[in-house]
């Protein structure tokens, strides 16, 4: 009795997660994982967003150099050797 329990709980569970797969294909469960965005057209992002690989920047970024480097406007401080560095302002790619 307790060997056809255990085959119909492990069916349940088997049974089960297939549904959830189901369901998250179809967009009604929705999925832990990250999402991926292709634009070609400008986005509006509100808040934080975390980078975990490379991000392509078509045209220009506004960066107030001021609040990044505090008082030194136009250098950045390496925090671990103390040393300045020029910030570039230019566009590499023209």
């Amino acid at each position: 009795m307790e060997k056809s329990n255990t085959i119909r709980n492990l069916l349940i569970i088997i049974c089960v997660g297939i549904w959830v797969l189901i369901l998250q294909n179809f967009g009604i469960i929705p999925r832990r994982d990250s999402l991926r965005i292709d634009a070609e057209t400008p986005v509006a992002v509100h808040g934080t967003v975390e980078v975990e690989n490379t991000v392509f920047v078509k045209g220009s970024v506004d960066a107030n150099l001021e609040s990044i480097n505090g008082q030194h406007n136009i250098f950045y401080k390496d925090p671990k050797t103390g040393n300045y560095y020029v910030i570039p302002t230019t566009d590499p790619y023209e």
